[in-house]
C-alpha cells in the first residue's frame, strides 16, 4: 500500500507542475508523514503528547502568488493530497492558503522559514480516528497548518516540520471532529 500511494502522490504533483507550463511564480513541493495524536493542537506540541496508531502521507504543491517588495512575506496556495493508514485508511484533499515569512537575520547560516495556511479539506470518507477521539466528525472539515522549515542557505532544498491540523472552526463547519498530526518532511523549490 505504502509503495503505491508514493506512485500516486508522484504521479499528482507531475500533473500539477506540467499543467502550468508558463511557471506562474516559485513553486515548491512539500513531502511529509507523521502520527496523529489524540491531543488538541496547542497539547500536541509537548513533550508529553500521545499518539494513535493512526500515520500520515502528505504530497503538497505550493505556488507563491504574491511576495512583498522587501521578500520577507509571500502568499502562498497549496493544494495537498494525503493518504492515512493504520486506524484509519482514506485519502483527504486540503486546498489552503498560506501565508510565508522567509526573512530572518540568520539565513546565512540556516535559510528559515515560517508558514501558516489556511483552507478547506475534504476526506474520502469519515475518519474513523476523528470520530473515536471526537465522538463524531464531518468528511468536510477546516484544515490549517503551521510549519518551520529549515535548510542550508542557497540551496532549494528545507526540512520541514508541520502540524497538521483538521478543525470543525469553532463549530463554523461541523460541531464535532478533528485531528491533529505531527509530522516531518522535506520542501523543495523551483
Amino acid at each position: 500500500m505504502f509503495p503505491s500511494m508514493a506512485r500516486y502522490a508522484l504521479g499528482i504533483c507531475l500533473i500539477v507542475v506540467m499543467a502550468d507550463p508558463a511557471g506562474a511564480g516559485d513553486r515548491a513541493l512539500t513531502v511529509y508523514g507523521g502520527r496523529v495524536t489524540d491531543e488538541r493542537w496547542f497539547e500536541s506540541l509537548s513533550l508529553n503528547a500521545r499518539f494513535v496508531d493512526a500515520y500520515i502521507l502528505v504530497t503538497a504543491l505550493a505556488w507563491t502568488v504574491k511576495s512583498s517588495r522587501e521578500g520577507g512575506l509571500a502568499v502562498e496556495v497549496e493544494g495537498q493530497v494525503a493518504r492515512y493508514f493504520g486506524d484509519q485508511d482514506h485519502l483527504e484533499f486540503n486546498l489552503p492558503v498560506a501565508l510565508r515569512w522567509h526573512r530572518f537575520s540568520w539565513d546565512h547560516v540556516v535559510d528559515t522559514s515560517l508558514a501558516f495556511g489556511l483552507g478547506p479539506s475534504w476526506a474520502a470518507e469519515d475518519p474513523e480516528v476523528e470520530k473515536a477521539i471526537n465522538g463524531s466528525t464531518r468528511q468536510f472539515l477546516v484544515h490549517w497548518f503551521a510549519e518551520v522549515a529549515l535548510g542550508p542557505p542557497g540551496t532549494a532544498w528545507a526540512a520541514v516540520f508541520r502540524l497538521h491540523h483538521r478543525s470543525t472552526g469553532f463549530g463554523l463547519v461541523a460541531d464535532d471532529g478533528g485531528s491533529n498530526t505531527l509530522t516531518l518532511g522535506l520542501r523543495f523549490r523551483f
